[in-house]
């Protein structure tokens, strides 16, 4: 005897047979949110915002002003160091805190309130405080920069013997021969001064280049000057090794062991620190 296998209504065949359309569902909105994202996360990229650059050099100290400064575009999302100033009006009035170059990008960290309290050179260079500015000529030195140092020496054709004497500071100044005191041989001689001085700024176009002096050595320098005697520079280096002041040579003093002697190879341990001859006396 055969038996009927038992048949299923036929709602419930379709039933079974539709499939369930939520997983394509989900599927799609997730599709179309990482596509709308990415869209936006690209649009967001491409924002840029308008930041300061300079357009020239400001030297430190210098008032800035509108012409001095252009605007360049960054992007909006950029690093920390690169935030830059975007309004002109932070900016203008204020004053450089260093030497800016063209196409730097400001930061507020370049610029000061308030203008430096010493003197300042177009280069940048500040006079240190209680130190005093010397022009000098530059035509017995020849091409010289502010990165340079600068000895100085004057000229006796009389060939005092006072005028040029290292022992005068054991005397308390005094003079340790008397300037009446001049033999018949006497000779002309030169007296190196001062070694080492710092070069604060050179005008080119004037030919003079302005020392950084304690005022007692600038006062000196005027009573030469003041006296007749012809001044003389010699370009000198920043990390060469200072020379003697008050350093007296005569023809007749000169050998030959001392003209043919070599220099010393090594420069000043640690150049770059204190500036020789920034001391007061």
């Amino acid at each position: 005897m055969s038996t009927t296998a038992p048949v299923a209504p036929l709602g419930q065949a379709l039933t079974r047979r539709r499939a369930n359309p939520l997983p394509a569902i989900i599927l799609a909105a997730g599709l179309i949110a990482a596509i709308a994202l990415a869209a936006l996360g690209f649009l967001e990229s491409r924002k840029t915002e308008a930041v300061i650059i300079l357009a020239r050099d400001v030297p430190y100290g210098q008032q800035i002003s509108a012409e001095d400064l252009g605007v360049v575009e960054l992007p909006l999302h950029r690093p920390a160091q690169l935030a830059g100033v975007s309004r002109p009006a932070a900016a203008i009035g204020q004053y450089a805190a260093r030497n800016l170059g063209a196409s730097d990008l400001l930061q507020p960290a370049m610029l000061i309130a308030e203008p430096p309290g010493q003197p300042v050179y177009p280069n940048g260079e500040q006079l240190t405080l209680n130190m005093v500015p010397l022009p000098f000529a530059t035509a017995t030195v020849g091409p010289i920069s502010y990165r340079d140092r600068l000895n100085i020496g004057f000229s006796d054709p009389s060939g005092a013997p006072d005028l040029c004497d290292q022992a005068r500071s054991a005397a308390g100044g005094a003079p340790s021969v008397a300037p009446s005191v001049i033999s018949a041989q006497a000779r002309p001689y030169a007296c190196r001064l001062l070694g080492s001085v710092r070069v604060l700024y050179v005008d080119e176009g004037a030919g003079v280049a302005y020392l950084e002096l304690t005022p007692y050595q600038a006062h000196t320098i005027w009573a030469l000057q003041a006296a007749g005697l012809q001044l003389w520079g010699e370009r000198y280096g920043a990390e060469s090794l200072p020379l003697d002041a008050l350093d007296r040579l005569d023809i007749g003093q000169v050998t030959i062991s001392d003209l043919e002697a070599p220099v010393p190879a090594e420069g000043i341990p640690g150049a770059g620190g204190a500036i020789p001859g920034s001391e007061q006396p």
